[in-house]
């Protein structure tokens, strides 16, 4: 009796983990720029779709090119390497032409101006990924097979939910040393209180600024690589993530790293037992977890400008 409810109920959470790990590469990268620039890109999310796209090509071309003349190993070893380095830099690349000629013009505007200009963003990355990639949507679980999986209870699980989950939980450590730790960070955490003092100081601040935004589009990115091989993908999610993007900020709190962690793990475990359990109010309930924490702490769970 006991196993058999832990098989029902271990592959539920390790999803959670999952797409906790998602939505806090997505979430922490949104809290970064809209912390420091003041800036409410709804197009955010469309990286992480792109990020998924791109990774499709690269694990497909990878695969096509070396998949026969070597071991599984090494295949895995250069799709990884592809996923976790290359992918990041191409989103990257894209998402600072995109903020040197869309995003640049709309700073300052009101928000209102920023959300209809970034939604417009969304629709024509959409069009463009459709264009390049189709309108079906794309999987390349290589990957999460070469990586295999693991029994418990009578059920296999993929590795791959474990090792995603795995990689995230280091790039956390890794921002909470950077906040802490380097001047980069401690100089991103004072901009993000009054940028005009930084400036004033003799910091070019507009050299950070594109640092920190450059981080913050490539761990999107990196979350479309890391969801990719567990999951299909279409350019339709993009404004589903662009809703779970923003229930991070809201209710971890704006510019908290803290907050993105807890946020992260309460929505990915309130959506993935709720689409179990209940899948018609599966979005719903996250819509009423954000009205929740708005009502109690209105400022977030952890709503401060710090690490």
């Amino acid at each position: 009796m006991v196993a058999q409810v832990l098989s029902q109920q271990v592959p539920i959470v390790l999803n959670a983990l999952f797409l906790a790990s998602v939505l806090f590469l997505l979430g922490t990268g949104l809290s970064i720029i809209y912390g420091m620039l003041n800036f409410l890109n709804l197009a955010h999310a469309a990286f992480l779709i792109l990020g998924a796209y791109v990774s499709a090509t690269v694990i497909t071309e990878v695969v096509s090119a070396v998949g026969g003349t070597v071991g599984g190993g090494v295949l895995l070893v250069v799709l990884l390497v592809g996923l976790l380095v290359v992918v990041p830099a191409i989103v990257s690349v894209v998402g600072l032409t995109m903020e040197r000629t869309l995003f640049k013009p709309i700073y300052g505007l009101e928000d209102d101006y920023q959300l209809l200009a970034t939604f417009g963003v969304i629709l024509m990355m959409e069009d463009g990924m459709k264009f390049i990639w189709g309108g079906q949507p794309v999987s390349a679980t290589r990957p999460s097979t070469l990586l295999g999986g693991v029994e418990l209870f009578g059920s296999t699980f993929p590795l791959w939910t474990l090792f995603a989950t795995g990689v995230t939980a280091v790039i956390a450590a890794t921002l909470y040393y950077f906040f802490e730790e380097t001047r980069l960070g401690k100089i991103t955490l004072a901009m993000a209180e009054n940028d005009e003092i930084v400036g004033v100081a003799g910091i070019d601040t507009r050299s950070v600024h594109l640092k920190v935004y450059v981080i913050g589009v490539g761990l999107a990115g990196l979350g479309g690589a890391l969801y990719l091989p567990n999951a299909s993908m279409t350019t339709g999610l993009s404004l589903q993530f662009v809703i779970l993007a923003f229930a991070v900020l809201v209710i971890g709190g704006l510019g908290s790293l803290k907050g993105a962690i807890a946020a992260a793990l309460l929505i990915g475990f309130v959506r993935s037992f709720g689409t179990y359990y209940v899948p018609q109010l599966a979005l719903a309930i996250v819509f009423l977890l954000m009205a929740a924490v708005m009502l109690i702490k209105p400022t977030g769970l952890f709503g401060d400008i710090k690490a």
